[in-house]
């Protein structure tokens, strides 16, 4: 699978390649089976009150390897994470306001809090994206949606996996992000021929 990503990578537009291999495909951890897809995502997206439509999934339970560049398009495994991009625009200016705003509270943070609003500033919110990986329990949604992602987590086929939400202004956003990351993938490729 990996072999064909690459050699698809070097041939084909990098969009195309991103529809096909993340942002347009049942999620290599559902297999084939779309219905079961599916109906992981409305479960999901009735707790979090989002469109299921406004949700991809990324990274290796998408694709079934990782295309973090670190990573080496390591295999999804047993204690990969689950990465989940969901689009809207609402909860990503909620958020957005939320860090611009923290003021001196910023300083009541753990070190690993404060490291990802320094990520934030420097890259992330460019893309149009929150990672609430590390902040989600400072936002207001925070507390609510970690209840209802660790319920998720025990639904199959997640099994207990850690599920990390990117929140992105927009499916633009989403898509930009994702398309600069598989050019550096394909410019690395090119490199190591």
């Amino acid at each position: 699978m990996r072999d064909e990503f690459k050699y698809e990578l070097i041939d084909n537009p990098v969009s195309f390649i991103c529809s096909k291999w993340m942002l347009d495909r049942t999620p290599f951890i559902f297999g084939e089976d779309r219905i079961k897809y599916i109906e992981w995502k409305e479960q999901l997206a009735e707790k979090l009150q989002v469109d299921s439509k406004s949700m991809v999934f990324t990274g290796s339970s998408s694709c079934g390897f990782s295309l973090n560049p670190n990573k080496n398009y390591r295999q999804f495994h047993e204690d990969s994470d689950i990465d989940i991009a969901i689009i809207s625009g609402y909860h990503f200016d909620i958020a957005w306001k939320t860090l611009r705003n923290l003021g001196t509270k910023r300083f009541d943070l753990n070190s690993v809090q404060q490291n990802s609003l320094k990520e934030h500033v420097n890259r992330l919110i460019y893309w149009g994206t929150i990672a609430t990986d590390k902040i989600l329990e400072i936002l207001p949604f925070g507390k609510e949606w970690t209840l209802h992602l660790l319920d998720m987590e025990k639904v199959d086929p997640i099994n207990n996996k850690t599920i990390n939400i990117r929140i992105y202004k927009d499916y633009e956003s989403l898509r930009a992000y994702h398309i600069n990351n598989i050019t550096n993938l394909r410019t690395q490729l090119f490199e190591n021929e």
